[in-house]
């Protein structure tokens, strides 16, 4: 008598194992199409904040009189890709020991009004600038404005 065995073996086929794997594949490539602009927005506002922040600290010291001095805010001075907030006058003839530099972590570039840097009276932390420091994501096309008035006032 011949013996007939009935194998109870599960799992998948061929066409089953090819089917899954093309939707996989299908929709890895699609997850990597997606357009990268859309992560790039909050790095963009984080630089925009490091700006503001940086302005803020400067006039802060002004306004507390620290080492009895201005104070001020260079925007990517000398090629470098960040902010310097500074003592003194300006940049140019400020104290190197007292310089504060803040990187960038996302290029960004100036608009053409922006000045190359901002200085903040003592006591008083009037503002040498007044208007807008416009902040320009190449990547993107867009754009952040951060307002100063002439008492030195931190709009963004």
């Amino acid at each position: 008598m011949a013996s007939r065995r009935i194998s109870n073996a599960s799992g998948f086929t061929l066409i089953e194992m090819l089917v899954a794997l093309s939707l996989i594949t299908m929709i890895a490539s699609i997850t990597l199409l997606a357009d990268t602009t859309n992560f790039r927005g909050p790095a963009f506002r984080a630089e925009a904040a490091n700006l503001a922040t940086a302005l803020q600290t400067a006039r802060a010291d002004a306004l507390n009189n620290v080492h009895q001095s201005v104070h001020g805010v260079a925007i990517n001075p000398g090629g470098y890709a960040g902010y310097v907030v500074f003592e003194g006058a300006d940049y140019a003839t400020a104290d190197t020991a007292r310089m504060t530099h803040i990187p960038s972590s996302y290029r960004v570039a100036l608009g053409a009004t922006t000045p190359g840097e901002v200085t903040f009276e003592q006591l008083s932390g009037d503002a040498s600038f007044e208007g807008p420091i416009e902040l320009v994501d190449p990547n993107r096309n867009a754009t952040t404005t951060i307002t100063l008035n002439h008492e030195g006032l931190i709009e963004w």
